[in-house]
């Protein structure tokens, strides 16, 4: 089945938010997609010290076409995104 580009850029921020849950346990996931064009970010934030963690992600790298959300999940992993935010303190890590 061939998805269109927004459906692909939906599962690809769906598989991205999964990753995020389960990478940021107990902490309040938020959303910031006005650059449609350039970028969707996240921010990860811990309730009980306010303590964040951001990622910026392209829309190229949400809607290229070789980016299946499986692809994805894995490309999240191998990278260890989660660790890479952590050392970014604070700041956006781009991916």
């Amino acid at each position: 089945m061939v998805l269109d580009e927004r459906d692909r850029i939906h599962l690809n921020l769906q598989t991205i938010r999964d990753y995020l849950v389960k990478g940021f346990v107990g902490f309040q996931l938020t959303e910031d997609a006005s650059d449609p064009t350039v970028c969707h970010r996240f921010t990860m934030t811990d309730l009980k010290t306010f303590q964040q963690y951001k990622l910026k992600v392209s829309w190229s790298r949400l809607g290229e076409l070789t980016n299946s959300a499986e692809k994805l999940a894995h490309s999240l992993v191998d990278t260890d995104v989660a660790s890479k935010i952590r050392e970014a303190k604070g700041h956006y890590w781009h991916w």
